[in-house]
């Protein structure tokens, strides 16, 4: 008791050093040449980040693996780009709550047909009406921008915080994916989210245990959309611009490898496979000529091998070490 004791209160401490640590990343590393670029990089994480965190409430925890998440992430962005440009407004509560509506109504359409489906069918499903929302997206010029995208996003403002240049910025996405990573820890630890881990692990038991899984599954899949929204917004403010690529399946496929190389069914594995994905992406090709291979290679290798992850091999690690 007395041993498990200063170890209960270590992890909060070194959690709010972590954040803290993140949150104020563009003050310590300005001394740095390259401080202004490692900043952009790791806002996009973060961002990657969050959008990678809701899709494993689908995958690790529920079961669900989709292949058309980005509809949700994208349907944010144009939601809190277009609410801020027709109403005129930068608050940032607007542009997050039309972001979220969006998003989540959207999900709540989509997931009362596809959560009916099971296992190829479900992906398929997911597939195929993110298809559909991506050609609405491009087709519907007057709206979206089309193919020319929505330029001109305005960055948001909150009870007097500008949130327009890069440094404020980066602040105020750091915070959300702090906020969306806290939700997904208190729904890990919730009677929610055991719920949605024995759905993933036997719904027919479920189902005899008087769960209406159904209704169980389409919950998680608005939640999910939901989040998805928040991080399609912040992206849309970050590039001040929003394409049919945030709605494409690159996006969806982005998000899909990011939890499955970082460990599904983990809290920091979506988060740290974000990282690795985007660091493969934006940074390697300055180093190899052959970057564009390696994150094909990295997803072989995890679905291959090491299907926990980068989270999971790092925990099998640490117990060998203590034995």
């Amino acid at each position: 008791m007395r041993a498990a004791t200063p170890r209960r209160f270590a992890l909060p401490v070194v959690a709010v050093v972590a954040a803290a640590v993140l949150v104020t990343f563009p003050i310590w590393s300005s001394p740095w040449e390259s401080s202004r670029y490692a900043t952009g990089i790791l806002r996009d994480m973060l961002i990657l980040g969050i959008l990678a965190l809701s899709l494993d409430l689908l995958v690790g925890s529920a079961g669900m693996p989709s292949l058309g998440h980005a509809a949700y992430f994208g349907a944010g962005a144009y939601a809190a780009a277009i609410a801020g440009q027709r109403l005129g407004t930068d608050d940032l509560l607007l542009g997050l709550g039309a972001a979220i509506l969006v998003s989540a109504f959207l999900a709540l359409v989509i997931g009362a047909v596809a959560v009916r489906a099971g296992g190829i069918f479900f992906l398929m499903l997911t597939l195929a009406f993110a298809q559909m929302v991506f050609a609405i997206a491009f087709q519907a010029a007057d709206i979206t921008g089309g193919s020319n995208g929505f330029s001109g996003v305005r960055r948001p403002m909150l009870f007097g915080l500008d949130f327009n240049g890069p440094d404020a910025l980066f602040h105020l996405v750091a915070v959300v994916f702090l906020l969306v990573l806290l939700l997904a820890w208190r729904l890990r630890s919730s009677v929610y989210g055991r719920a949605l881990i024995g759905l993933r692990e036997n719904e027919r038991r479920m189902r005899a245990l008087g769960y209406d899984t159904t209704r169980l599954k389409l919950s998680a899949f608005v939640l999910a959309g939901a989040l998805a929204g928040i991080g399609g917004a912040l992206s849309g403010w970050s590039l001040r611009y929003v394409s049919t690529n945030d709605v494409g399946i690159a996006r969806s496929i982005e998000a899909f490898v990011s939890v499955l190389i970082g460990g599904t069914g983990t809290l920091l594995g979506p988060a740290i496979g974000a990282a690795v994905v985007l660091y493969v992406e934006r940074v390697l090709p300055s180093s190899i000529p052959f970057a564009e291979t390696v994150l094909g290679v990295l997803f072989i290798v995890f679905v291959a091998l090491a299907r926990q992850g980068i989270v999971g091999l790092g925990r099998a690690a640490y117990r060998r070490a203590r034995a």
